[in-house]
């Protein structure tokens, strides 16, 4: 790894390539090149039945090691030769306690290592021949809590995706930093670093894009950003990023369940940060200390955090940070602070807050702590609007048990409050969804939006049906209608399914009132509905940030 750094410092270290640009070789694969002016790709594989390429492992920026931590992404270094694509890994993951036994699911992955800035792209073969060109482009942001994930997670194939738009879009995933080394914060980092520096990894990775898709038949000005949970959440941010002045480098988004834990607070941002930098060895000793540490070392650190986090937190994630982020994004799209040239898909899960919620919380003084530990700047007054809107449960009220009372409002919090704040900024150009299969938990709706035959869930059990009926048009390959419609349209309804079983319908626009009318995606149907996840009452509430104390 540090050679590589060493090497990106001498640019006349390599000639630059002669022939930038898309070449057949000769040999008996006859697999396609890709020559950047730093290094060259040779195809991974190719799908004869479904006629796509796959370019696995292409690095978009430098390894961030040493002093490159906590800094923002810099340019790759050039390399010799043809890079096959076996050569790339994983970001370091971590996970809360509680979720530990995720552990086995990332198993099939890579290796993990810090050098992890690298993308994946997957092209129809009518692209690379010439056939096309400026082919829309799918752009990828993994979730994950911000702590986990990786663009070759078991799911994330982007097959179903182009064959839902018939080959006529151009999907590519990149990793981001996680953890500690993509989201530490506060006041140190602020002063001696750069906060948030996964959302430039991913800037970066658009900024790739721009530069290069063109040469695969791909169009820089058609790009749509696509997420799920901490990658629509990074989405958002990236909405408000320099108060909505900074272009998103896409034209297009789909937000699905876009979730973050609120982190605004410098002295509370301040206490994680030193709790790692003291797991780490070096408290009280900053960023240049953390910069000579092992990747080891920080791994230990970031896992201490991480596994000691709140039931249903992750430790780090997204944080005002002053130089990029400068307020919490629902209420900077409430004040007009948000990029305005985007139209939007954003939708939400029916029982969002589930897994978050704390089962054992059960008593109503058991949620006043947690209420009080959460929002210890809330004054009397708001903590009495806060339980006006969500009561203490009761039989004839809206909640049985402190498990539903909480779980409605961690999801009203961290997602479901975010895709009214989103549909009000967008009003116009925006379309949203509810996915109520049950059991509706948060990241259900990925099954179906990656669904394939072969679909293999991580060795726990696989799908691999047989029947046409059942697989060549069904609930998922209309939910993935929407979306590919959407990518290649800029509206879900063009291209979406007709045929499907259940019959999908059309998204209408959303619109805002009591609730946002938006499409439900139902386990027999899809119908039109106001998302009862959206209530006014409660979101005006969680974007006013009265409970922020401010």
């Amino acid at each position: 790894m540090l050679g590589l750094i060493f090497l990106s410092l001498l640019p006349c270290a390599f000639a630059a390539p002669q022939s930038i640009g898309i070449t057949f070789g000769s040999g008996s694969d006859n697999l396609p090149t890709l020559t950047l002016p730093y290094a060259t790709y040779k195809a991974y594989y190719y799908d004869v039945s479904d006629d796509y390429y796959t370019f696995k492992n292409i690095r978009f920026a430098a390894p961030p090691v040493g002093d490159l931590r906590w800094k923002k992404p810099v340019d790759p270094p050039k390399q010799s030769g043809v890079q096959d694509g076996s050569v790339g890994n994983q970001c370091p993951q971590a996970l809360p306690e509680n979720l530990s036994f995720a552990y086995p699911l990332l198993s099939n992955l890579e290796s993990w290592s810090e050098d992890c800035l690298f993308l994946d792209i997957q092209v129809p073969g009518k692209a690379i021949r010439g056939e096309v060109k400026d082919l829309p482009v799918l752009f990828w942001i993994f979730g994950g809590g911000y702590v986990l994930g990786s663009k070759s997670f078991f799911l994330y194939d982007g097959n179903p995706l182009l064959k839902s738009a018939s080959n006529n879009l151009i999907y590519v995933a990149p990793n981001y930093r996680l953890g500690a080394f993509g989201f530490l914060g506060g006041p140190t980092v602020e002063s001696e670093g750069v906060p948030n520096v996964a959302f430039w990894d991913q800037k970066k990775a658009l900024q790739w894009v721009q530069s290069y898709i063109g040469l695969l038949g791909g169009n820089k000005n058609a790009v749509t950003a696509m997420g799920e949970s901490a990658g629509a959440g990074s989405i958002m941010h990236h909405l408000v990023g320099n108060r909505g002045t900074s272009d998103p480098l896409f034209k297009q988004a789909i937000m699905q369940s876009p979730a973050f834990e609120p982190l605004y607070d410098p002295s509370s941002l301040e206490i994680t940060y030193e709790a790692f930098e003291k797991a780490a060895g070096c408290a009280g000793q900053g960023l240049d200390c953390l910069r000579t540490k092992t990747t080891s070392e920080l791994q230990s650190a970031n896992l201490a955090v991480v596994g000691d986090a709140q039931y249903g937190t992750f430790g780090f994630g997204p944080t005002v940070d002053n130089q990029y982020i400068y307020d919490l994004p629902s209420i900077e799209m409430k004040n007009g602070n948000y990029w305005k040239d985007v139209s939007v898909v954003v939708g939400h899960n029916s029982n969002e807050g589930a897994i978050f919620t704390d089962p054992t919380k059960i008593f109503n003084s058991q949620v006043d702590a947690l209420l009080k530990a959460n929002f210890p700047a809330m004054t009397t007054a708001t903590t009495t609007t806060i339980k006006s809107l969500y009561p203490p449960p009761s039989i004839f009220g809206p909640f049985l048990t402190n498990f539903e009372r909480l779980s409605q409002l961690i999801g009203d919090w961290v997602v479901n409050c975010n895709v009214r704040a989103i549909a009000k900024a967008y009003s116009g150009k925006v379309w949203a969804y509810q996915f109520s299969v049950p059991p509706g938990v948060h990241a259900f709706d990925l099954i179906f939006t990656f669904w394939r035959t072969d679909l293999n869930i991580g060795n726990i059990f696989q799908f691999d049906f047989q029947f046409p009926f059942v697989t060549d048009r069904n609930l998922a390959t209309g939910f993935q209608s929407y979306f590919t419609s959407f990518v290649r349209a800029g509206n879900p309804n063009t291209y979406r399914e007709t045929d499907s079983l259940p019959k999908t319908i059309d998204m209408v626009p959303a619109t805002v009132g009591t609730y946002v009318k938006m499409l439900n995606v139902g386990l027999l149907s899809f119908s039109t509905i106001d998302g009862p996840d959206t209530r006014q009452d409660r979101c005006d509430f969680w974007q006013s940030g009265v409970w922020t104390g401010r």
